[in-house]
């Protein structure tokens, strides 16, 4: 009896620590995903934290995709021309919560140009359920999208971040 005992408590343990392993792995996987959104120069990288299956919302275009082909077709960083005025970075992250296999992160993005048209800043939130290969599975994003008459009207709640 005390051997199963003692095997319990050891499965017990490396179960804890397994699962802390993976949350520090996912964490990292976050860190990464978010840097390389941020330089905006690896769209190839990019797509390989997303699962072959992983679905996609933009709730405020009203977009849902099913498939990671559906989501780059979405995202295509090669269509229009894009600068970054900020020094190159595009966003910076203000707050971010993770539970388990689930990260929300809010922030802004910083002002750009895209097709001779300068835009946002953008305030966000997005929200990512990851697999047990640290893969996106879900995402969900909240991006308000200024100029708000180029897209759909509204109240411009981005004019804080300019007021800054």
């Amino acid at each position: 009896m005390r051997n199963i005992l003692i095997a319990l408590i050891i499965l017990l343990f490396s179960g804890c620590a397994s699962k802390s392993i993976n949350n520090n792995e996912m964490s990292q996987i976050v860190v990464d995903y978010f840097n390389v959104y941020s330089q905006r120069n690896d769209f190839n990288l990019l797509m390989s934290f997303y699962d072959d299956n992983a679905q996609f919302e933009d709730i405020i275009y009203g977009n849902s995709l099913k498939t990671k082909r559906e989501i780059k077709e979405f995202l295509a960083w090669d269509k229009g021309e894009f600068t970054a005025l900020s020094g190159g970075q595009i966003l910076t992250i203000t707050k971010q919560i993770q539970d388990g296999n689930t990260v929300v992160t809010q922030g802004f993005f910083h002002e750009f140009i895209f097709d001779g048209q300068r835009m946002g800043p953008w305030l966000f939130i997005i929200y990512q359920e990851f697999n047990s290969q640290n893969k996106i599975i879900k995402q969900t994003d909240w991006i308000n999208y200024t100029p708000r008459e180029d897209f759909l009207g509204g109240k411009n709640m981005n004019d804080e971040l300019i007021k800054k």
